[in-house]
């Protein structure tokens, strides 16, 4: 119970950068800016989720109601009722922004940061001198639509693709690779192990669905065996998907055990690829929520950025 409440604590700051609405950072600007049936909407979602009884939008609102605000509100606009709007493109298309898509014909690793925030603009350096870890902060520190967003996309204005395998990361001593046995602590995560050591990108995929949140099962899992990238499908031959994605679709109902994760739980199934993170970061481990994010919304187990601009294009 304790690590639920410091949970429930923390999960609003930590998710502060990701939800902040683009219309404007004044709360008065985006309480104008809705219409009569999205302020109702917002109302309800924050009445339901946050136990948020806000009558008016426009008041000064303290860091948390801001932050609860701007989920609500881009819940609200996926659709009525905050579902997701039918839509000519299938669930398993999502779009990607064409920014992203061209940044590696914009930029160059020798560009010079953009000089608005002192973190980004140490991770974008990092980034262009070739640091896989950081372009992967930056891309989901930075904020939506930005420079340092495209940047980071591109692996410090190189190419579309997973970075740590188009950069490589440096193993430390005692790294895993894909000759470490399996750890012996049990035997069905141990058979997926070793079937993921041999190259299934299946085995990889399930391994990382079913095994504790940040356990070494886990790791060897993400990491395709230890093979330097989390995106198993660009260097192993496809042997088919994971048995427990099977139970998972991007528009199945969240479990509603937790209101919160149920809120990242419909942005992730609507294509947000920074809930998808969040969701599989700070969900409990052996969760249904935990799969859903790591598995992009029941789509792939990938990094969903990615895979998301995979399949757009």
């Amino acid at each position: 119970m304790k690590s639920w409440l410091g949970l429930l604590m923390v999960l609003p700051f930590a998710l502060s950068c990701s939800y902040r609405s683009t219309a404007n950072d004044q709360t008065g600007q985006v309480a104008r800016d809705l219409d009569a049936s999205e302020e109702r909407c917002v109302q309800d979602r924050l009445l339901k989720g946050w136990g948020l009884d806000l009558v008016d939008l426009a008041v000064d609102l303290n860091p948390e109601e801001e932050i609860a605000v701007d989920m609500a509100i881009e819940l609200c606009r996926l659709g009525p009722g905050g579902s997701p709007q039918e839509s000519l493109i299938p669930n398993d298309q999502p779009q990607v922004s064409e920014n992203l898509l061209r940044s590696p014909t914009v930029f160059d690793p020798t560009d010079q940061a953009p000089g608005e925030d002192p973190l980004l603009d140490a991770l974008w350096f990092a980034c262009g001198d070739g640091d896989a870890i950081s372009c992967d902060e930056l891309f989901y520190s930075a904020p939506r639509d930005s420079t340092y967003e495209q940047f980071a996309f591109s692996c410090g204005g190189r190419k579309n693709m997973d970075c740590s395998l188009l950069l490589g990361r440096e193993q430390p001593e005692g790294a895993l690779t894909s000759l470490t046995p399996p750890p012996g602590e049990d035997e069905d995560l141990d058979r997926w192990w070793s079937l993921c050591a041999e190259g299934s990108t299946r085995a990889c995929g399930e391994l990382r669905l079913i095994a504790p949140n940040q356990s070494l099962y886990a790791q060897f899992g993400m990491s395709c065996g230890a093979r330097g990238t989390s995106y198993c499908a660009l260097i192993l031959d496809d042997d088919g998907e994971p048995p427990t994605l099977r139970s998972l679709t991007p528009d199945q109902n969240p479990p509603g055990q937790d209101q919160l994760l149920d809120q990242l739980w419909e942005l992730c199934g609507s294509r947000d690829a920074r809930a998808c993170r969040d969701l599989s970061k700070f969900a409990p481990i052996d969760s249904l929520y935990m799969q859903f994010g790591v598995s992009c919304g029941g789509r792939a187990v990938a990094p969903c950025a990615r895979l998301f601009a995979d399949l757009k294009a």
